[in-house]
């Protein structure tokens, strides 16, 4: 089913939150003060909530994964913060997989209470590795738009209208290793892609923006083919290579490049930053908002503004001290 979870429907999350709520508010503005702007989108990946009951059944004895629990919990809040401060709003929240970092209906709970402080902003979630597909749905299965139908079975896949792009969201997750907290590489598999083509062509009236959790990942020999790569912001760490991502890339790649709507490919997994330009196409990379593989490397989220011909996109880091913050791209669909 599509994952859409609407401001009223996660209200019920912040019964016995109220103190907690009022002190996570307390210096922010307030929905009332601020206002939304219709064009302006929030972009969120690598969330990685972590409970105790996770670490106790996969990390026992892992001091490492201890100290991370509280501090991913922490990073969504100051996102959280950011997102409510700021004096116009974004429209809506697009958070791009790895929400959690194992799954269960624990972590899930989790991860409703954090957004029940941004209970103001629509928000829509796609996949990662680190999810389970199930546990999602079970737990917020109350909580999303009422008329939702399966678009693809066993896949959260949806499309997200807005005036100046559609945001086509799709499921890299294969659930290969259900009880593991990684679960597996990406793929997008033969249904998905022959539904993807069908939502492309049945929406080829605006810039299509598409979104996934892994990273793209082509062969070599595809990469060979298809001529050099532009890059438009270059990562704060040097670039990893396109590994561990997408095993269907090359097939992704191929319907693309046929479509000439699709402006931009948004990814997350990688926790880097980076912005390149390949076959006409915008391939952005978001960094992660709990944490990074590379301290050089920026925690943080991107504010999305859509225009007619193109999107500007700016860096929004957790440390506004860092010297990649408000760090901006301007993307022009041409």
């Amino acid at each position: 089913m599509p994952a859409h979870l609407l401001p009223l429907s996660r209200r019920q999350f912040l019964a016995g939150s109220a103190a907690t709520l009022a002190a996570f508010r307390a210096g922010t503005l307030s929905a009332d003060e601020s206002q939304a702007d219709p064009d302006s989108w929030a972009l969120l990946s690598d969330t990685h909530l972590l409970s105790a009951s996770s670490i106790a059944r996969h990390y026992a004895g892992n001091k490492a994964m201890h100290q991370r629990a509280p501090v991913v919990a922490e990073n969504f809040n100051r996102a959280a913060r950011q997102l409510i401060a700021l004096p116009t709003r974004p429209a809506e929240i697009l958070l791009n997989g790895d929400c959690v970092h194992v799954g269960g209906k624990d972590e899930y709970e989790l991860l409703a209470h954090k957004f029940a402080l941004l209970e103001t902003f629509p928000i829509h979630v796609t996949m990662g590795n680190h999810d389970h597909r199930d546990d999602f749905t079970n737990t917020f299965q109350e909580h999303t738009r009422r008329g939702d139908r399966v678009l693809l079975e066993n896949r959260h896949v949806s499309v997200v209208k807005s005036r100046h792009a559609n945001f086509i969201l799709l499921d890299s997750l294969t659930m290969q290793n259900p009880n593991r907290p990684v679960k597996g590489p990406g793929i997008l598999g033969r249904d998905q892609l022959e539904w993807f083509e069908s939502v492309l062509d049945s929406h080829s009236d605006k810039p299509a923006v598409v979104m996934l959790h892994h990273n793209i990942d082509p062969s070599d020999d595809y990469q060979k083919r298809s001529g050099a790569r532009e890059v438009v912001v270059e990562s704060a760490s040097p670039f990893k290579g396109f590994t561990g991502g997408l095993e269907d890339s090359d097939q992704l790649l191929d319907l693309l490049v046929t479509k000439s709507h699709v402006k931009a490919v948004v990814t997350g997994h990688m926790h880097q930053f980076r912005i390149f330009k390949w076959r006409k196409i915008h391939f952005v990379s978001l960094p992660s908002v709990g944490y990074t593989f590379d301290a050089k490397e920026p925690v943080g989220w991107l504010r999305m503004q859509l225009q007619d011909d193109g999107a500007m996109l700016e860096l929004q880091t957790l440390d506004t001290t860092h010297t990649r913050h408000r760090t901006r791209a301007d993307l022009r669909w041409s």
